[in-house]
């Protein structure tokens, strides 16, 4: 390589000021100064400006060429041996990282001391053969002093359509860290840094890694104001100028971005648990499916627009587990108190077609891990908070997490058995070398092997979730169910949202067109590394990380076999967020979704039990059910009962100690209600 080569620098326009910066430095404004030392109370400890933080980069010690070298030839190992979406990848968005890993690792490889980029170009190029995978589970993670930095403005910027247009507003200002008090929530923004907003916002989705339209533009829209520095650099500029729409006035104001230091690792540190949930085939670390990042600003956003949240969890967390006590406030607002107001939250919500129940679930990836204690909520709140009239499930903003948790909550919304999404390894030497090392992999070793002899791409489709786990409690909640979704769902809510309509519980109510199209579960090279025996993985250097999807699912059903991955889940209704929504609690998208409901059957299936001496009498009381049928280990233990509403006393032989009873309720000839419960 002559030295006369000039290292790419694509869109990070903030690697060509580096050099310049400590003199900028010296000029900072008074408001910058201001930033920099934060606001008291406001809860995210050490706060600097991005220019102190660029200092911190500054300083920083470089990369050695064996160091470079090392993270090269490991992305190489993760993408060409390990990578399972890389012929999609290649197919669908005409890429060749591979080749751009070859030409990095030869130019670094005769790179002199004199023509060496800096670090920051090297990284540069590094995160951008990652990004145009266009896959948020397979990333590079920056080093030190990146990696659990949050870059903020104190502001949140939504999308709302008005007259089929779409607009932006601010949705939320932390009050507390924006000195403009004429910034408040609901001013429309016209320009940003003298762009107009629309154009802004594509510019910035232009950069991000999401696998479709709807995708790459939700995280255009949420990076303008919010960034995980995990796998991207400080914005480019010090501050933004915000143009805005004020009583019809147009106003001006300048934000400053500012850095605050937030979360430790998500992955490689759950334990199996017990309970409702354990025997997986596969360790629980080995279950996750998670836009990290996602995770990342999703409890940033709390911490900066939701400090009651945060006070919520607090009480909550005196409770030790237990139900807590409503307040006054809660009782008012219809909301029910939760144990895990962390990962799911809960209200009763009137609609213009009538009252239904309604469940947030905010997160798969529980940050103590407790799954159990996650499903048991979830139980809880199905079984005796809600509504039979229907039932709201909204899982927007949800990156995923453990994929175990999202489809062991499919079988209690259906009388239908689950099958829950397969897993398939890309056939190389590597995936196979890998299987044969790790136990919990053997499985997919056979259709590995066979693969050398029959030239198939893949292996054979295995779940992570066991078929006797997910289907072990049944059906809890029987009236209407509508799933809403958008672009932001990923990973084990993109497999949640493709279970819940391969298994038509309901509709899917989109926002966006598709969920965000995350179709794996992710494995981290720390975690590989640490089990893969004698492989090619070998330590990252400098506190680097990277990930990458290693096991693609598919979809079960009229779907079977197509690919989650950039295609996600298509909704089967839409609704345009309005200005109302996003200032009075999403107010036209509940009564959108309580019409879908209202032309579903709210339906009541409950039994009480008694014995008299050798007899079991079942007092079932049910809603819209026409007739019951009683198994006991699946054999028939009674002709079918002709029920009409209200309770119906069954008798049966009482069965013996351990034996599973069913009960099947029919309307019009179809399944619409399943119970099941162990003989003690």
């Amino acid at each position: 390589m002559g030295g006369g080569y000039r290292w790419p620098l694509r869109h990070h326009s903030f690697l060509r000021g580096v050099s310049d910066m400590a003199r900028r430095q010296s000029r900072g404004s008074k408001n910058s100064a201001k930033a920099a030392t934060g606001s008291r109370g406001h809860g995210l400890g050490a706060i600097q400006s991005v220019r102190s933080f660029r200092d911190t980069i500054n300083a920083q010690a470089g990369l050695s060429k064996a160091q470079r070298l090392r993270l090269i030839r490991q992305a190489t190992v993760l993408i060409g041996d390990l990578y399972t979406h890389l012929p999609l990848k290649q197919a669908m968005h005409s890429i060749n990282p591979l080749q751009r890993l070859r030409l990095l690792e030869q130019r670094t490889a005769e790179s002199s001391p004199a023509t060496q980029p800096s670090i920051l170009e090297f990284h540069a190029e590094l995160l951008e053969i990652f990004k145009e995978l266009r896959d948020l589970h397979t990333n590079y993670s920056l080093p030190a002093p990146f990696g659990r930095q949050i870059a903020f403005l104190g502001i949140l910027v939504e999308q709302y359509h008005e007259n089929d247009q779409p607009k932006w507003m601010v949705s939320k200002v932390a009050r507390h860290l924006v000195a403009d008090p004429k910034l408040t929530q609901g001013v429309e923004i016209t320009h940003w840094n003298g762009m107009p907003i629309d154009k802004a916002v594509w510019r910035n989705a232009d950069k991000e890694a999401g696998s479709n339209l709807s995708a790459r533009l939700a995280r255009g829209v949420e990076t303008l104001t919010l960034r995980s520095m995990r796998s991207s650099f400080p914005p480019d500029e010090d501050w933004v100028t915000v143009t805005y729409l004020k009583n019809g006035n147009v106003e001006e104001t300048r934000l400053d971005w500012r850095v605050f230091d937030t979360f430790g690792d998500l992955l490689d540190n759950a334990a199996n648990p017990a309970g409702l949930i354990q025997d997986l085939i596969v360790p629980l670390r080995y279950n996750v499916a998670v836009d990290e990042r996602r995770e990342y600003l999703r409890r940033a956003q709390k911490l900066l627009f939701n400090r009651d949240a945060v006070k919520e969890q607090r009480r909550v967390a005196g409770y030790k587990g237990q139900v807590p006590k409503a307040t006054a406030a809660l009782t008012a607002a219809q909301i029910i108190p939760t144990t895990r107001p962390d990962d799911i939250t809960a209200r009763i919500v009137n609609t213009s077609s009538g009252t239904f129940g309604y469940l947030r679930l905010w997160t798969f990836h529980m940050e103590d891990s407790d799954i159990n204690g996650f499903l048991n909520e979830f139980i809880r709140l199905l079984q005796f908070e809600m509504p039979v009239e229907g039932l709201i499930l909204d899982v927007r903003g949800n990156g995923g997490g453990f994929i175990i948790a999202a489809e062991f909550l499919l079988q209690m919304l259906t009388p239908m058995h689950i099958t829950p999404e397969p897993t398939q390894f890309i056939a190389t030497s590597g995936t196979l070398d890998l299987c044969r090392k790790v136990s919990a992999m053997a499985p997919w070793v056979p259709s590995l092997k066979q693969a050398v002899q029959t030239g198939a791409l893949y292996s054979a489709g295995i779940p992570l979730s066991p078929e006797e786990v997910v289907n072990s409690i049944g059906q809890l909640y029987f009236g209407p169910v509508v799933l809403v979704t958008d672009a932001y769902c990923y990973s084990a809510c993109d497999m949640f949202a493709a279970g819940f309509q391969d298994h038509e519980i309901g509709p899917v109510l989109g926002v966006d067109e598709v969920t965000g199209a995350g179709g794996a579960n992710v494995l981290t090279h720390a975690g590989l590394l640490s089990d893969w025996s004698g492989g090619p993985l070998e330590q990252l250097p400098a506190g680097a990380g990277m990930r990458v999807s290693l096991r693609r699912t598919l979809r079960v059903g009229a779907r079977a076999g197509e690919p989650i991955e950039d295609l996600g889940v298509a909704r089967d209704a839409s609704h345009k967020m309005t200005r109302d929504d996003l200032l009075n609690g999403n107010v036209d998208l509940l009564n959108t979704a309580g019409e879908l409901l209202a032309q579903g059957t709210p339906r009541r299936f409950d039994p009480a039990f008694s014995v008299n001496g050798s007899t079991l009498s079942i007092a079932m009381t049910t809603l819209n059910v026409q007739s019951i049928d009683v198994f006991v280990d699946g054999r028939p233990a009674k002709d079918s009962t002709a029920v009409s509403g209200g309770t119906t006393n069954i008798d049966i032989a009482m069965p013996p100690s351990g034996s599973l009873l069913q009960i099947d309720g029919f309307d019009g000839g179809e399944l619409v209600a399943s119970r099941r419960h162990d003989i003690p």
